[in-house]
């Protein structure tokens, strides 16, 4: 582990054949700012196995950019490299795959495969400095890892448009990393400063589909969830801005759940008929040994490797 955290970025560049330039272009940029670039015209010789070749080196690199001109063909080495990368997404849980919009692209011409994601930007006046901000951040992702154990990706395409129609002219934006052992996810987004922890923890649970409770009625019980966020160790409250919390650019928020249990064959007023529909009986009628079950089921260990399980949806 200490070696992977400690080797050089690495980069496919995945392109078509008219963009080949600007590819290049990319791969210098990256090469200065001391990030390695896999790039075919440079890697692969005479007489290799070019297709064996891009499914390497998809494997061997930290991140594959998808540089979306124009003219992007749609041929099978292109297609491929996508369908290699968003099954590594999958099993990293975080943003592998980063689609780059070349000049002259429109939005309508992004493929329908990278639609969801969220893209990097080169269409502006000044693509060099967007580039050298990407790449910054990059980097930057690196010291994430080795403090949490784990790289963020982008916000989600629902996340930042949720934020954007909430604070569309923000006053003080700031860029966080959200991070959740329970998840074990961490996400970089940008919010206003303004915004309070109420609306950040509705915002998640709105984009991250965050259930407020589950029933389990193999057991008779119902777990609640609740949400909060912590700063620093300390918690936010949720009538508190961020500003007022003291978050600044590049701080790492924590979301936390609290999981609350309750035994419905133990509600007075709802166990006695819960009890008969789960195991069609009365609560008189179960077995010492049914009971005893039960009880080691309610355990703090057992509760909490069931809430893990429900929560799986949220790394899909």
């Amino acid at each position: 582990m200490e070696e992977s955290r400690n080797k050089p970025l690495t980069v496919y560049i995945s392109h078509s054949a008219c963009d080949a330039p600007l590819a290049q272009w990319v791969a210098d940029g990256l090469v200065g700012a001391g990030v390695t670039p896999q790039l075919d015209e440079i890697e692969i010789k005479a007489g290799d196995n070019a297709i064996s070749w891009m499914s390497d080196a998809v494997g061997e690199s930290d991140h594959l950019l998808v540089l979306l001109g124009p003219e992007l063909a749609e041929q099978f080495s292109v297609e491929s490299e996508w369908l290699d990368a968003l099954l590594k997404e999958g099993y990293l849980r975080r943003a592998f795959v980063i689609p780059v919009l070349l000049p002259q692209l429109a939005d309508s011409q992004v493929p329908d495969i990278l639609g969801s994601i969220m893209c990097e930007d080169l269409r502006g006046e000044h693509p060099e400095k967007s580039l050298m901000h990407f790449i910054a951040r990059l980097k930057d992702d690196l010291l994430v890892e080795r403090e949490l154990g784990r790289r963020p990706s982008p916000a989600t395409r629902n996340m930042v448009e949720h934020v954007a129609q909430r604070f569309p002219n923000p006053e003080r934006p700031v860029q966080i990393v959200l991070h959740s052992n329970r998840f074990k996810r961490c996400f970089r987004i940008a919010i206003d400063a303004q915004a309070t922890g109420h609306y950040f923890v509705e915002m998640l649970r709105d984009t991250l589909h965050l259930r407020l409770s589950d029933t389990d009625e193999d057991l008779g019980i119902e777990l609640s969830y609740g949400y909060y966020l912590k700063h620093h160790g300390v918690i936010v409250q949720l009538d508190t801005t961020f500003d007022k919390a003291g978050v600044k650019n590049g701080d790492y928020v924590e979301l936390w759940i609290r999981v609350t249990v309750r035994d419905l064959l133990q509600d007075k007023d709802v166990g006695e008929e819960v009890f008969k529909r789960i195991y069609g009986k009365s609560i008189e009628e179960l077995s010492d040994e049914q009971l005893q079950a039960r009880k080691r089921a309610l355990s703090s260990a057992e509760i909490a490797r069931m809430a893990s399980e429900l929560f799986k949806h949220v790394d899909e």
